[in-house]
C-alpha cells in the first residue's frame, strides 16, 4: 500500500434534511478536493447520526473511491466509547475494504494516565486480525486532554500495521520527538493548521516527502498543494508566504458555532462556489450564519478564484464533470480558440432552457459557449446560428446551392466581415459543431456582447423611480424597432416549416403552416379542458383572411424581447450592442416577431410612448403604416403564442389565461 504523505483532507459532509448523506453534494465534493491537490480524503465525522450507522459509513467510503478512481487513499476515523467497538468496526469495514487506511483517537471523556493510553492503543493494535494501515490522532483539545506523547508512540510503533500518527497539538517538542520516527513506512502528519509552516521547516528536506499536512481548508482551496510543493522544494519564502495566506482565509472562513459544527462557513463557501453550477438554492441550507459573515465569506471565494487559489469544476451537464485541462484539451484542435492566449477566467454555468452557457475570458477575447443539452429541444437539431449568421452577412436567400452546403456542414464557423457589419448587431460565430464527438452535445461557441440585457437596465430605472420615457429610453425604443425591420429585410421566396427545407421542394403557403399549428394547439387545448375552445375556433375563422393574404417570407427572431437585446447606458444614450438568443428563428411573417415584444416588453411597462416609439421606428425603415390591419395581425399570433404557451406545462404561463379572454372579448 502507498504511504499516506502530502495533502490530507478531512472532508466535510453534507447531509439531508432526514440525516442522510447528500451524495450527489458529497460526492461532488470529493472530485473538488481531487481536483485541487488532496493526496488522501480523511472521512472524519463524530456526529452520532453518522458515526452509529454503518450503512452510511459504507455508501460515503464507496463513493470516495468511486470518484478519485481509487487513485489517492481513502482514510476513515473508528469512533466508539468502547475498545471493542472500535476494533469490531475496523474488522468490520477492512474486511469490506482491504485498502482502508483507519485513524483511532483516544476517545475518553476524562483525561488518562500515558500507561493507560499505551495499553488502550496496544489492545486495540494487537487484537486486529487485518493488514489494514492505522494512524493515531493526537489532539488533546478534542478528547479531553489526553496527549498521545512521543514516548506513548515511541512504543507503539513496533506494531507493523501502525502507519503514521496525525498530531493537532500546538508542541514543537512532540512534532521533533516524532519526526525522528519518521521514514518510508511511517508518516508523520501535522493538523494543526496554524502550524504547518513551523512543521514542514523542522523536518529535514530529504525526509519531507513522509510527511504531510492534515487540512480542512483543503475541501476548499489548492493552496495546501502549493504549500507542500514548496516543502519538498524547499522554497522557504514561499512556505512562509502561503501560511500567511493560509491564515488569512481562515479568519475569514471558518466559523465555529455553539453547537460544535466546526466549518459552518466552510460549508457555505463551498455552496456558494458551486451554486450555479450544482443549481444550489443557498437559502435552502440551514447554515446559521448571518449576512456579514456570509458576504465577508463571498467576497473570499471571489477573491480566491481570481487569485486562482481555486481550481473549480466545470459541467455542462450535471451528470458530466470536467476539470479545465479536460476543457483545455477537448477544444485544443479549434485553432481560433488557440490563437487567443490563455483562460484567465470561466463564468457559469448559466443553464437555459434547452442550453448550458459558459463565459470564457481569454488573454485576447471573451466568448460564450453555447451547448445544447436539452434532450426535448423542439426545432431543426442544428446549430441554427450556422446558417442564420450567414444571412445577416452577404449570403443571398436565393443561393440554394451553398445554403444546402451550410446545413450539411457538420462543423465551421462565419466571421462577419469588418468592412461590412452584419445587417442586425450581432457577434461572429467563433466555432460550431453538430458532429457530437468532442461532447455528446451540439456546441457553439460565439464572441460575446459586452452590456447588459434591457430589462435589467429598465428594472434598475424603475427601482430607482427613474423615468423610462425620457429621450433616451424613446430613442433606444425607436432604435429597436428599427433593428426589428433590418432584420426584416431578409427574405425568401416561399415560406419553410423547418429552416433546413430552405431552398428545397418543401414549399407551403403561410396559411398551411398556422393552420397546421392551430389544429395541433386546439387539441392540445382540448386536452388541458381549456373552456374557450370554441370561442377560439370562431375566432381563428372570422379571421382567416389575414393569414390567407400573407405571401412575403421574412427571417424573424421569434424571442424578441427585453432580455434578449444587450445594451450599454452610456451618457445620454442607450446603444444596443447585440441580439442574442436565436435559438427559435424562423422563416414567418412581420407581425409574428412583434408578439412576444408587446407581452413580455411593452405591456409590463405600460407606456404608450414607448411602444409608439417602438412602432415608428419600424415603420420608418419598412417605409410602411403600422395600421389596425397589422394590429389585429399581430392580435392573432399573439392568441396562437398563447394558446402554445398555455398548452405547456410550465406553470409561469398559466396567468396569460387573462390575455387569452382579453382577445376574445370574454369578461
Amino acid at each position: 500500500m502507498s504511504q499516506i504523505n502530502g495533502v490530507i483532507v478531512p472532508s466535510i459532509i453534507f447531509f439531508d434534511e432526514n440525516s442522510k448523506i447528500d451524495i450527489q453534494l458529497t460526492s461532488f465534493l470529493f472530485q473538488h478536493q481531487f481536483l485541487n491537490g488532496a493526496n488522501a480524503i480523511l472521512i472524519f465525522n463524530m456526529e452520532e447520526y453518522f458515526a452509529d450507522n454503518i450503512d452510511q459509513q459504507i455508501k460515503l467510503i464507496k463513493e470516495a473511491y468511486k470518484v478519485t478512481d481509487d487513485k489517492i487513499p481513502v482514510i476513515f476515523a473508528v469512533s466508539g466509547s468502547k475498545l471493542e467497538d472500535i476494533i469490531d468496526k475496523i474488522e468490520d469495514l477492512g474486511r469490506k475494504f482491504n485498502k482502508l487506511n483507519f485513524i483511532i483517537a483516544p476517545q475518553f471523556s476524562e483525561k488518562r494516565k500515558s500507561s493507560e493510553l499505551k495499553s488502550y492503543f496496544e489492545n486495540i493494535l494487537s487484537s486486529l486480525t487485518l493488514n489494514n494501515p492505522i494512524f493515531l490522532y493526537n489532539n488533546p483539545v478534542q478528547f479531553a486532554g489526553n496527549e498521545i506523547t512521543p514516548e506513548v508512540l515511541s512504543n507503539l510503533v513496533e506494531f507493523p500495521n501502525l502507519k503514521g500518527i496525525i498530531d493537532a497539538s500546538d508542541k514543537i517538542s512532540f512534532y521533533k520527538a516524532n519526526i525522528n520516527l519518521l521514514n518510508e513506512d511511517f508518516s508523520v502528519l501535522c493538523s494543526n493548521p496554524a502550524k504547518f509552516s513551523t512543521f514542514l521547516q523542522l523536518i529535514p528536506k530529504n525526509k519531507r516527502k513522509s510527511s504531510g499536512i492534515v487540512s480542512s481548508i483543503g475541501n476548499l482551496v489548492n493552496l495546501c498543494a502549493k504549500l507542500f510543493k514548496a516543502a519538498l522544494e524547499d522554497n522557504i519564502l514561499e512556505i512562509i508566504q502561503i501560511q500567511e495566506i493560509l491564515d488569512d482565509i481562515r479568519d475569514k472562513i471558518y466559523y465555529k458555532s455553539e453547537k460544535g459544527q466546526r466549518f459552518l462557513g466552510l460549508k457555505y463557501a463551498f455552496l456558494y462556489l458551486y451554486r450555479d453550477l450544482l443549481s444550489i438554492e443557498l437559502d435552502n441550507f440551514q447554515i446559521d450564519l448571518d449576512k456579514t459573515r456570509k458576504d465577508v465569506i463571498e467576497a473570499t471565494v471571489h477573491y480566491l478564484i481570481n487569485q486562482k487559489h481555486i481550481y473549480q469544476l466545470f459541467s455542462i451537464n450535471k451528470e458530466e464533470i470536467y476539470r479545465l485541462d479536460e476543457i483545455i484539451n477537448l477544444f485544443s484542435d479549434i485553432p481560433i480558440l488557440n490563437e487567443q492566449g490563455k483562460i484567465k477566467k470561466i463564468k457559469g454555468p448559466l443553464h437555459g432552457t434547452f442550453n448550458t452557457n459558459y463565459r470564457v475570458n481569454f488573454e485576447d477575447s471573451q466568448y460564450i459557449f453555447r451547448f445544447r443539452t436539452s434532450e426535448s429541444f423542439p426545432y431543426e437539431n442544428i446549430a441554427k446560428e450556422k446558417l442564420l449568421f450567414p444571412f445577416l452577412g452577404d449570403l443571398n436567400p436565393s443561393f440554394f446551392k451553398k445554403i444546402d452546403e451550410i446545413i450539411k456542414s457538420g462543423t465551421g464557423s462565419y466571421i462577419f466581415n469588418k468592412h461590412k457589419p452584419p445587417k442586425v448587431p450581432i457577434g461572429n460565430l467563433i466555432y460550431y459543431d453538430e458532429t457530437k464527438q468532442k461532447i455528446p452535445y451540439i456546441f457553439t461557441i460565439i464572441d460575446y456582447i459586452h452590456g447588459k440585457p434591457m430589462n435589467q437596465i429598465i428594472e434598475q430605472y424603475l427601482e430607482e423611480n427613474h423615468s423610462i420615457t425620457t429621450t433616451k429610453f424613446l430613442n433606444l425604443f425607436s432604435n429597436l424597432g428599427e433593428i426589428l425591420a433590418k432584420l426584416h429585410e431578409i427574405k425568401f421566396d416561399s415560406f419553410y416549416e423547418k429552416i433546413t427545407d430552405i431552398g428545397s421542394k418543401r414549399k407551403k403557403t403561410w396559411f398551411e403552416i398556422i393552420n397546421a399549428e392551430l389544429e395541433s394547439e386546439i387539441q392540445e387545448a382540448k386536452k388541458s379542458k381549456l373552456e374557450y375552445n370554441k370561442e377560439i375556433n370562431d375566432y381563428f375563422r372570422d379571421n382567416i383572411a389575414l393569414i390567407e393574404e400573407e405571401t412575403e417570407a421574412v427571417v424573424l427572431h421569434n424571442d424578441y424581447q427585453s432580455q434578449n437585446i444587450i445594451v450599454k447606458d452610456e451618457s445620454g444614450i442607450i446603444r444596443i450592442n447585440g441580439l442574442i438568443d436565436f435559438d427559435d428563428w424562423r422563416i414567418g411573417v412581420r407581425a409574428l416577431d412583434f408578439v412576444k415584444f408587446n407581452l413580455q416588453t411593452l405591456n409590463p411597462l405600460g407606456e404608450i410612448k414607448l411602444k409608439e416609439a417602438f412602432f415608428d421606428g419600424y415603420a420608418r425603415y419598412w417605409n410602411h403604416t403600422i395600421d389596425k390591419k397589422f394590429e389585429k395581425k399581430i392580435e392573432i399570433y399573439t392568441l396562437l403564442w398563447l394558446l402554445k404557451v398555455y398548452n405547456s406545462e410550465d406553470t409561469k404561463y398559466k396567468p396569460y389565461l387573462f390575455e387569452i379572454k382579453k382577445i376574445l372579448d370574454i369578461n
